[in-house]
């Protein structure tokens, strides 16, 4: 447990107050802080205008610790690679029609289902230039079902893809598919091919199909992390 993680029990112990409330106050509390240094950190505000101007981006939303060379990497918290702080669960940063495509790996799920998730998909049919491509990693959890119903702990274990045991890790397997779909509150449930397929459709997406781990047709080529393979769901679909 990191030392902010004590702190926070700690303050959650006296405060009396909910924990998953606490995670979500501190989380807004973040995001206010980088909305508002858009209105008024002038390099913020520079870099901001510079993007819309830009034209043919490779925009990676959401990245954390993920970002690549080249890209224009997004996200809330400061990380290695990380070029753009900003609350994309409000809206992108990026001008309309101008990027080449969107990556967006394991944020998806992080977006409250009413406002913040079809929001966020109008945005990125904003940004899109035309035959552009949005790509959507996010938890599949058919795979967790499957898992979640065979017997043993075999299958569960598989999605632990080597880096933990889910068996050492949970004392049921459904344990495993809560942390998963639900993530102490940070996600707001699970995702199947059939949903997400329903979801961008109804968005406005066109020829949406599901992919596998590092293919597709996104442009420059895909940047699928590693560790996210053996248990993620892989969505393309174009403007």
């Amino acid at each position: 447990m990191t030392r902010k993680q004590r702190i926070g029990d700690w303050l959650v112990d006296r405060l009396g107050v909910n924990p998953q409330f606490f995670r979500a106050l501190w989380l807004e509390i973040r995001a206010a802080w980088i909305r508002l240094r858009g209105h008024v950190d002038p390099l913020q505000i520079v870099r901001v205008r510079a993007l819309r101007r830009r034209k043919a981006v490779l925009a990676n939303v959401g990245c954390g610790p993920t970002g690549r060379a080249g890209w224009v990497n997004i996200d809330l918290f400061r990380g290695p690679g990380v070029t753009l702080r900003f609350d994309c669960r409000r809206r992108l940063p990026m001008g309309d029609a101008s990027c080449r495509g969107i990556h967006v790996e394991h944020f998806f799920e992080h977006l409250e289902f009413h406002l913040e998730r079809p929001r966020f998909l109008a945005d990125c049919l904003r940004c899109l230039e035309p035959g552009g491509v949005l790509r959507i990693v996010v938890p599949d959890a058919r795979k967790f079902m499957e898992a979640y119903v065979a017997p043993g702990w075999a299958k569960m274990n598989e999605l632990g893809g080597g880096y933990y045991v889910p068996e050492q890790a949970y004392r049921a397997k459904i344990e495993a598919v809560n942390h998963t779909m639900l993530q102490s509150g940070e996600h707001f449930g699970g995702y199947d091919c059939e949903y997400l397929k329903i979801l961008l459709e109804a968005a406005g997406f066109r020829d949406v199909q599901a992919v596998d781990w590092r293919v597709g047709n996104f442009p420059g080529g895909c940047i699928d992390v590693e560790q996210h393979r053996v248990y993620s769901l892989y969505m393309e679909a174009r403007r």
